[in-house]
């Protein structure tokens, strides 16, 4: 019941302040260069439904895990040129050949800080972005160039965790907007990783400005790679959410 008020907090708060333009990570992989202004909070939200395939022989393909997950942040604008957030995810797992039991795990919170890079306009902008749990580090640059309603993003950084010595990571998003919604295409990997553990994605999907502070975003992807332990695999995903401009 707290969790249900705390949303609808956000949801009333979302119509109480003055209006500014949503600047969000979502949807999709490829983290944002845009920076908030001074003062401004944004919360964003998503749930994904991700299905992984396999075949064992001759047999038929079948689902052999399954992932709901809930992933929230909370950005806030500190200055013109910097920003600083949370994020947190929850997952379920389960695997559907032998029950339909689910197994709830939780990571642990993400901090996020986020730089502008000196030249960034209104047609181009990059940022360097920086973040961290208890148990791994992420960096990244991010830039963006638009031309009109086109407009192109990508990232490149390295990550790294307690499992992971290293793991290069790119992603790159074509986009075209009209006022009220937008469409995108994307593809994004994992490569040069000390587990030797590499995957190719693709996703695509649509987002939909309801109001100036409010937009809602759907996407589905599919993911193929191979790794020491689970060698050859392919998952599938839909995922839908949310971005609030709170303030």
């Amino acid at each position: 019941m707290r969790i249900k008020g705390f949303i609808f907090f956000l949801l009333v708060s979302t119509f109480a302040f003055a209006q500014e333009g949503l600047i969000s990570d979502r949807p999709g992989q490829t983290f944002s260069s845009q920076v908030l202004n001074k003062g401004s909070v944004q919360y964003q939200q998503g749930f994904e439904w991700r299905d992984f395939y396999s075949r064992f022989g001759d047999g038929p393909i079948l689902v052999e895990q399954r992932e709901l997950s809930a992933d929230a942040s909370l950005r806030f604008g500190l200055g013109s040129n910097i920003e600083a957030g949370i994020a947190y995810k929850y997952l379920g797992r389960n695997n559907p050949i032998l029950n339909d039991d689910f197994t709830a795990e939780s990571g642990d919170p993400t901090l996020m800080l986020r730089a502008a890079l000196p030249g960034s306009s209104e047609r181009f902008s990059w940022a360097f972005i920086v973040q961290s749990s208890f148990s791994n580090l992420d960096y990244r640059l991010s830039a963006s160039l638009n031309d009109g309603p086109w407009g192109v993003s990508a990232n490149l950084g390295l990550y790294h965790d307690e499992f992971t010595d290293y793991s290069a990571q790119w992603t790159v998003l074509l986009s075209y907007t009209l006022p009220k919604y937008s469409i995108f295409a994307e593809v994004y990997g994992l490569s040069l990783n000390s587990a030797n553990r590499d995957y190719l994605a693709f996703d695509a999907g649509f987002n939909f400005l309801i109001s100036p502070r409010f937009a809602w975003d759907i996407y589905v992807g599919n993911q193929i790679g191979t790794g020491p332990a689970v060698g050859l695999f392919t998952n599938y995903f839909v995922n839908t959410g949310f971005s609030w401009r709170i303030r």
